[in-house]
């Protein structure tokens, strides 16, 4: 497991590609483009053309493989679906003359429920409602299964833990590595062992259902209007046919503990009984993985991760 290596584009330059990438695709005009978001692997504009689609987001894709994996994992949630996934128009691989990946695909309305904060002084009745709403969408991918576990595309284990212990178990082994060269707090390590000493506990219920997950479920990905009415879901990250409660976790994430998404889940819908701390399990080495891969860490973020972590540990007296 090493940090991915991303594309030396720049955002400027993606920008000038994915216009040359609509034309061709299109022959058509493209009128307008503007940078709209990004990450550590993407960029993402917005462009009008003189034909249909006429608008069309472009995401350019910075790390090989993800342009076709996150189309595969937007058809796949989108074809039954209660919310909006934005339909994907084409993927574009890259060339000599464009060396960079993109995908094409349909704008949808509303912004995300992190950065638009004013959505956070919406009622505790509408947050309920939204609540209610989003976690039904969510329940509905998870009632959709496969026989086997792994990632979209790659399914290929009989168990959850086939898959997911020697993931946890690298996950760790690079922590220790961060650690030692100084790039990783010794609490946030210390907290990881912790963890892993009560893996057979933590994990001592078998996970009998393979369920679709989005994988990055967080409200960045989230969009509604300003009343908190969901419009859209967008962004899946190695969505997989996992144990759903490795979904759970996003659901806390940023500001989600703000419209108590994470507490209607549970609520509404069956969990296991160590539910709470296999998602602080979950959350922790997910957050440290996407360190790994990405380089960036979000201490904001990570930070409270590791005092859920103990927080949960403690109380079963582990």
């Amino acid at each position: 497991m090493k940090q991915k290596e991303i594309r030396p584009v720049s955002k400027k330059e993606a920008q000038s590609f994915a216009v040359t990438v609509l034309e061709i695709t299109y022959s058509a005009k493209v009128n307008s483009i503007k940078y709209i978001g990004g990450g550590s692997f993407g960029f993402v504009y917005k462009a009008e053309m003189d034909k249909e689609p006429f608008t069309v987001i472009m995401k350019a894709c910075r790390t090989d493989g993800l342009c076709e994996r996150e189309a595969s994992e937007l058809i796949l949630l989108g074809a039954d679906s209660l919310i909006k996934i934005p339909r994907v128009y084409f993927t574009f691989l890259a060339t000599t003359e464009i060396p960079i990946d993109f995908i094409g695909m349909e704008f949808v309305h509303g912004t995300n429920c992190f950065t638009d904060f004013a959505k956070l002084l919406n009622s505790g009745k509408t947050k309920e409602h939204f609540a209610d709403e989003i976690t039904t969408i969510i329940h509905h991918w998870h009632e959709q299964t496969n026989d086997k576990f792994g990632l979209i595309g790659n399914a290929v284990y009989d168990e959850w833990l086939d898959f997911y212990q020697p993931f946890a178990r690298e996950i760790l082994d690079c922590a220790k590595s961060l650690e030692k060269d100084g790039k990783l707090e010794k609490k946030v390590l210390d907290a990881m062992e912790r963890a892993w000493s009560a893996f057979d506990y933590i994990f001592s219920d078998k996970v009998e259902t393979a369920s679709l997950i989005h994988g990055d479920m967080n409200v960045m990905n989230i969009m509604s209007d300003k009343h908190l009415k969901p419009l859209a879901v967008i962004d899946p990250l190695e969505s997989k046919w996992a144990d759903k409660e490795y979904e759970l976790f996003q659901l806390r994430n940023l500001t989600g503990d703000k419209f108590g998404l994470y507490d209607t889940y549970k609520a509404k819908y069956p969990v296991s009984d160590k539910c709470d701390i296999k998602t602080a399990f979950y959350a922790l080495y997910h957050e440290v993985y996407a360190f790994i891969i990405s380089g960036t860490k979000l201490n904001f973020i990570l930070v409270p991760l590791v005092k859920r972590m103990n927080r949960e540990l403690n109380k079963c007296n582990l």
